[in-house]
């Protein structure tokens, strides 16, 4: 079963604070991070805003309001942002990355151009039809996607711009990349940098956040 919460999924609270504080709270204490952008759904600026009242990153902080589209919030974050250098964007319910993830991302980044951050597949993959095995997938060859996801920000805007045009919805920003003939370098993530989806995502957290 997936998250059906009344508010927002990362504006649960997880150990006294919300889920979306948690990695604000460790982009902040990045080196190479110099200022921080949260995007939310428009209807929930006001509360997002209040939720976070106390939150003070020392760094400079915007609220924005997103878009139908994850590309389209995406897109309202870069709007705001006065530069040309590079971007890192995560999602708000991933709490548990740390900083040491994120540094090591950027740094990657930098050297390759890019970076996408992902783990191994550990599980047997097999492909079925109508319940039935036919097939064996070579886990070797599949990764789980997670974020950050790291761009020069000239390249991530053309890419949205290109999927607008296109009339392309994707699922990550990595696969909007690609689409320009960039290759996307992945780079290794974190079995912690887990996803809040399921209602027992919250209880794995607890376990999870006090270990960053």
């Amino acid at each position: 079963m997936r998250m059906n919460a009344a508010i927002p999924k990362q504006f649960l609270m997880l150990r006294g604070k919300p889920v979306i504080q948690w990695s604000l709270e460790s982009f902040a204490a990045s080196r190479f991070v110099e200022d921080l952008v949260l995007v939310l759904p428009g209807k929930w600026l006001d509360e997002g805003q209040s939720l976070m009242k106390e939150f003070r990153p020392g760094k400079p902080f915007r609220f924005v309001s997103g878009g139908e589209l994850r590309q389209d919030s995406v897109a309202a974050g870069l709007d705001v942002i006065g530069h040309s250098g590079w971007v890192a964007v995560h999602d708000g319910a991933r709490p548990a990355i740390s900083r040491e993830v994120i540094d090591a991302a950027i740094s990657e980044a930098h050297r390759l151009g890019n970076a996408v951050c992902a783990i191994p597949a550990s599980d047997t993959l097999v492909e079925a039809s109508d319940g039935v095995v036919t097939g064996d997938v070579p886990r070797q060859k599949i990764f789980y996607i997670q974020t950050p996801q790291i761009f020069p920000v000239g390249v991530l805007r053309q890419a949205i711009d290109r999927a607008r045009r296109d009339g392309i919805t994707g699922t990550d920003d990595g696969g909007l990349v690609r689409r320009l003939g960039i290759p996307v370098h992945l780079v290794p993530g974190s079995t912690r940098n887990i996803k809040l989806t399921h209602p027992e995502d919250l209880a794995i957290l607890e376990d999870l956040i006090p270990e960053l």
